[in-house]
């Protein structure tokens, strides 16, 4: 499956009759150039050619991160009064924030 760059479905790709030099299959995180025909509401890649010199390996795992949603922080819990009156027990005031 090839990511396009205008944000639209992916492409398939299958085989290496699919490829411009046969044996250079891409990897994830490749920058490839391509045609592409769609059939049936399915893109094919066809033509593709590695581009060189633009290996980015850590793009596979960027692009799983973009849609889970970020963990929600815990609450901070501090202290704002504290007497130190002996005399009697009295509950300590806390906040909270996010």
């Amino acid at each position: 499956m090839i990511w396009c760059e205008d944000h639209g479905a992916l492409a398939y790709l299958q085989g290496q009759e699919s490829l411009v030099f046969p044996g250079d299959w891409p990897e994830a995180g490749d920058l490839v150039e391509l045609e592409i025909e769609t059939i049936k509401d399915l893109r094919h890649a066809r033509s593709v050619s590695l581009v060189s010199g633009n290996k980015r390996s850590e793009l596979p795992s960027l692009l799983r991160g973009i849609g889970e949603k970020p963990e929600m922080p815990r609450p901070v819990l501090r202290v704002i009064s504290n007497p130190d009156s002996g005399l009697h027990e009295r509950p300590l005031k806390i906040a909270a924030a996010r």
